[in-house]
């Protein structure tokens, strides 16, 4: 919230009205601050626009426009920028202020709000720092409305340190009315910091990632919760990334001679030399962001044609270093293949163009980063980065970002699961038959080692499950315990949703997604929003509810086990029974000479009862559960001597079970999640249980492990 001074001083600056005559001050709008995250209430059906049927038009309902120049200096790593912006009030109030994003200053010193949550956190991703003359930064030089200048002062929303300066407050001469535009001048310099986290320099490598001063959302009542005006412009966080409006970009590239440009969008002309350097033009349309690559070190990039149902024919680029060749083939194949899926279980790629950037040896930093139309990913020739699968992966889920943070523009300030979790569930369902294996050295494969594969969804369960997390996934990108526990944000929200699907079933599950990617495309749908399509896509709104109550909202752990399997021979019953209206007791003694009786009868009349056949007596099977977590539904597969199965259903509401069954056999074992479907139960191994002890299984994973255990002593004593 604003200060009462700041707010006074604002009243202070609007000019005063003719004599006679008074005026209602411009009302201040609210900011979202530090609390806020994932939303619980639905937006409203006509929030950002309405739903985009496809007859308007432009695909998205642009909000702000950018025609903007940039003159790179390779030696300097600088880049001097002068921007148009062009941005419409949605509001029915006039807007006075409006707030900036200057990303680059989150890397101007260890006192910004991003330094000093990775001081307290841990290092972003690799860990790689800034060096002494390393820093990068924005340099807010000039801002105009109609040819008068605009006061700007920083401002920390979500009450970051003061030496925090990533997001500014500009004061318009003039408030842009209700309804209407207003056109900013804005003159800056970058200084681009060696490539620490998405963007940055090495060498002569640049990429350019959230360079250029970027205005905020204003959020209107009915959109993600908003119940007024307000302003959602946050600090740019450690684990934080971005949120924008929708709009169409002009982008000049100036470069020197020799040096190649990719970028965001569709190439306009060609290279044309001119004073300042040799030009580079393109043109983005319905996205929220541009990001550009130059490098005077590019091989000539691979390219490929797609075409799918709905959408245009795309041509997709892979920009790349020559000696990561391999590693560009890969991701070009992955590319398309991603476009085939998401578009044949979302919806339509609606985009002419998409480039894809290898970053050289010493760039890492900057690969594994999404934009809209471009993305870059992971490539080496070098033991051990580029185990089998890891490009392909890569690949997928930065491309997936095109769909869940481009087309959907979830806030990913607030709500990153909506994007990073989401786009990890889609990313694993395309890629579940596939898996990763580490490349080993050239003499252990020559001596018969290898690794064994780690299937996707394995590896999410490894990063995903457990007994005492400290974070839902519905919760900011800040207010996290950990870097460990953000990263849950990836592999648990792939897990909830997985296990989602086995109870709704796959067929409803994925005409809920098609449904909100379908209703919520080019707009910003909310938490809430993403739960209301399941339930308009015909689930149970209850079960909805219940499940992003304790696996969004909240962090449910969830731990059913089987803990008894037991067979008991059914027995004539000690004690009195009631025979011809008089009351006999069956003794001890009695008792012991009926069974040898009967016995010896079934031998004569069958012969001696063989393993898993029936004899003379049934048996009373008894197995028993526990859930030590939120219930999930279950069904129990109980299997007999002979073969037989039997299917018990085990309600999620249920703390326990036990079940008695008498049979002609005695049980063999009892399973649940028999079909391995539910990936959240933190404990698989306690999921089966066999009546009598087994153990071999166990006795050959201890040998294996500490087989493995030895190699991997071997190959660290060899380094």
């Amino acid at each position: 919230m604003l200060t009462v001074a700041l707010a006074m001083s604002l009243l202070l600056l609007q000019p005063a009205p003719p004599a006679g005559e008074t005026i209602s001050p411009v009302p201040e709008v609210e900011i979202a601050g530090a609390d806020a995250g994932a939303v619980r209430e639905p937006s409203a059906p006509g929030a950002w626009g309405g739903p985009r049927t496809g007859k308007e038009p432009t695909l998205s309902d642009r909000v702000a426009d950018y025609d903007i120049r940039a003159v790179l200096d390779p030696v300097r790593h600088t880049l001097t920028g002068r921007e148009k912006l062009t941005w419409r009030n949605r509001s029915s109030i006039p807007i006075r202020s409006v707030y900036l994003h200057l990303y680059l200053n989150a890397f101007e010193s260890e006192a910004s709000t991003f330094m000093q949550e990775q001081r307290r956190q841990g290092g972003f991703r690799t860990g790689v720092g800034i060096g002494d003359g390393e820093w990068g930064y924005t340099e807010l030089r000039r801002v105009e409305q109609g040819g008068r200048p605009a006061a700007w002062s920083f401002v920390h929303p979500d009450g970051g340190p003061e030496t925090d300066h990533t997001v500014v407050r500009v004061d318009l001469p003039e408030a842009v009315p209700p309804g209407g535009s207003t056109v900013l001048l804005v003159e800056f310099l970058d200084q681009l910091p060696r490539v620490v986290a998405r963007a940055g320099w090495f060498g002569a490598f640049h990429l350019a990632g959230q360079w250029y001063p970027k205005i905020g959302v204003l959020e209107l009542p009915g959109e993600r919760g908003a119940t007024r005006p307000r302003w959602n412009v946050h600090e740019y966080h450690l684990h934080g990334e971005f949120y924008a409006d929708f709009g169409a970009y002009d982008l000049e590239v100036v470069v020197p001679e020799g040096f190649r440009v990719a970028a965001s969008g569709l190439p306009v002309g060609g290279p044309a030399a001119g004073a300042e350097g040799v030009s580079w033009r393109f043109r983005a349309e319905d996205v929220h962001d541009v990001v550009f690559t130059a490098w005077n070190g590019f091989a000539e990039p691979l390219t490929a044609t797609w075409t799918g149902p709905g959408s245009p024919q795309v041509k997709v680029e892979v920009w790349f270093p020559p000696e990561f060749a391999s590693s560009a083939r890969e991701a070009l194949k992955a590319t398309t293949d991603a476009l085939t899926y998401f578009s044949r279980t979302l919806g339509p790629y609606p985009y002419p163009h998409l480039t894809v950037l290898v970053p050289p040896f010493n760039a890492l930093e900057a690969g594994g980063m999404e934009y809209e139309t471009f993305f870059t990913t992971f490539g080496s020739n070098q033991f051990p980065m580029n185990a089998d699968g890891v490009t392909r992966f890569v690949t997928v889920h930065e491309f997936g970002h095109g769909y869940f943070m481009g087309m959907l523009a979830s806030n990913e300030f607030e709500e990153p699961f909506l994007d990073e979790g989401m786009d990890q569930l889609w990313d694993v369902r395309m890629l579940a038959a596939e898996g990763y294996r580490l490349r080993l050295p050239a003499l252990a494969r020559w001596l018969g080692f290898r690794v064994p594969e780690v299937r996707a969804w394995d590896a999410e369960r490894f990063g995903g499950t457990g007994r005492h997390q400290a974070d839902p996934i519905a919760g900011n990108s800040w207010k996290r315990w950990s870097s460990g526990s953000y990263n849950l944000v990836y592999s648990r929200t792939a897990l909830v949703f997985h296990d989602l699907e086995q109870v709704l079933g796959t067929a409803l599950f994925e005409k809920a997604m098609a449904l909100y990617f379908e209703r919520w495309r080019f707009r910003h749908p909310g938490t809430a929003d993403l739960r209301e399509a399941f339930v308009d896509a015909g689930a149970d709104r209850a079960l909805v509810e219940r499940w992003f109550d304790e696996q969004v909202f909240a962090n449910g752990p969830v731990d059913d086990r089987i803990v008894g399997v037991k067979a008991e021979e059914v027995l004539p019953a000690l004690g009195l029974r009631e025979a011809d209206g008089k009351r006999e007791e069956t003794t001890t003694k009695g008792r012991r000479k009926a069974v040898e009786a009967a016995r010896e009868a079934w031998e004569k009349a069958h012969g001696e009862p063989a393993p898993g056949e029936p004899g003379p007596f049934p048996w009373r099977n008894v197995v028993s559960a526990r859930r030590h977590g939120v219930g999930v539904p279950q069904v129990v597969v109980i299997t007999f001597e002979d073969g037989t199965e039997e299917r018990i259903d085990w309600p999620a509401a249920e703390r326990w079970g036990r079940w008695e069954l008498i049979r002609p056999v005695k049980v063999r074992s009892a399973q649940i999640d028999a079909g391995r479907k539910l990936f959240l139960d933190v404990d698989k191994l306690d999921d089966g249980r066999t009546r009598e002890a087994r153990p071999a299984p166990a006795a050959r994973m201890a040998l294996s492990l500490g087989g493995w255990f030895q190699f991997l002593l071997a190959v660290l004593e060899s380094l």
